[in-house]
């Protein structure tokens, strides 16, 4: 589950050792998401699989969490790039802190940054505290 924080982080993944990098092409179009995957786009299945949100106040913080993520869906492919899409390469950055906590740091077309938590349990949430301001 992804946990989305309202704070400053504490530290900075660029300084951290343990760190895995990767990169993702999107197609927004008005048809839907479509996702790179080997040589080919396929629908990000969204309707199905959509992420459920919740707001939960631990302490003084307050957090977004979203339980499920979207799913590539194989069976419909990209054939022809629409007239009107928009293109996304998102670089993601991804480290691994103490009790099995996943921070991710986000970066669409070099200019728009989000970063989140990734939890296995949801009893973990409290030890994001360590991490934030």
């Amino acid at each position: 589950m992804k946990v989305y924080v309202n704070s400053h982080i504490n530290f900075k993944i660029e300084d951290l050792e343990n760190v895995e990098e990767k990169y993702d092409t999107y197609i927004y179009t008005q048809y839907g998401i479509y996702q790179k995957y080997k040589k080919h786009f396929f629908l990000c299945d969204c309707e199905n699989n959509s992420p459920k949100m919740s707001k939960t106040i631990f302490g003084q913080q307050e957090y977004l969490i979203e339980e499920n993520s979207f799913k590539l869906n194989k069976q419909k492919i990209l054939t022809s790039i629409p007239y009107h899409c928009y293109f996304v390469n998102r670089f993601t950055r991804r480290c691994i802190l103490d009790n099995d906590i996943v921070f991710v740091k986000e970066l669409d077309n070099d200019h728009f940054e989000s970063c989140y938590f990734v939890l296995n349990h949801i009893n973990q949430i409290k030890h994001i505290g360590l991490y934030i301001k």
